[in-house]
C-alpha cells in the first residue's frame, strides 16, 4: 500500500511539474519585444555608422580626384584634363574613385571658380542633388 501511495504522489508530481514547465504566451511576447527593442537599437546605430562611412568615402574619392588632377596638370603643361573620364582613360585616377559612393558621377569644373588653379570637384552627396549643403566639396577639404 505504500508503494502504491508513492507511485501515484510521484505521478501526480510530475504531472504538476508537466503543466509548469512551458512558458506563457506573455512570458514569450515580452522576450521578444525586448529582443526587438534591441535589434532596433543597434541597426540605428549601424545606419548612421554606414552614412559617416559613405561620407567619408566620398571625401577620399574627391581628394583622389584632386590629387590625379593636379598631377595630369603637372604632367600637361598646367593644361585641364576634360573631365574625370579623362583621368581615368589616362591611367591618373582609378575607375573605382570616379564615382562617389551613392554611385553618382563626380562634378568635374576646370578650371575651378573656387580652386582657379586646379579643378573644383564635388560629390552631391547622400541627398545626389548639386548645391546642397551636404555636398563635398574640393575646395573645402
Amino acid at each position: 500500500m505504500i508503494a502504491f501511495h508513492r507511485n501515484r504522489t510521484a505521478a501526480a508530481s510530475r504531472a504538476v511539474r508537466a503543466v509548469e514547465a512551458g512558458f506563457t504566451l506573455l512570458e514569450i511576447m515580452v522576450v521578444l519585444a525586448i529582443i526587438a527593442l534591441l535589434a532596433g537599437g543597434v541597426g540605428a546605430a549601424v545606419f548612421r555608422s554606414f552614412r559617416r562611412a559613405q561620407v567619408q568615402t566620398a571625401r577620399l574619392r574627391v581628394k583622389a580626384a584632386r590629387d590625379a588632377t593636379s598631377q595630369f596638370m603637372i604632367d600637361n603643361s598646367s593644361a585641364c584634363p576634360h573631365g574625370v573620364e579623362d583621368l581615368v582613360n589616362q591611367k591618373y585616377l582609378d575607375r573605382s574613385n570616379s564615382k562617389d559612393p551613392w554611385g553618382k558621377d563626380l562634378i568635374f569644373k576646370c578650371p575651378g571658380a573656387n580652386d582657379t588653379d586646379s579643378a573644383d570637384i564635388s560629390s552631391a552627396g547622400p541627398d545626389k542633388q548639386d548645391g546642397t549643403p551636404d555636398d563635398v566639396n574640393s575646395w573645402q577639404l
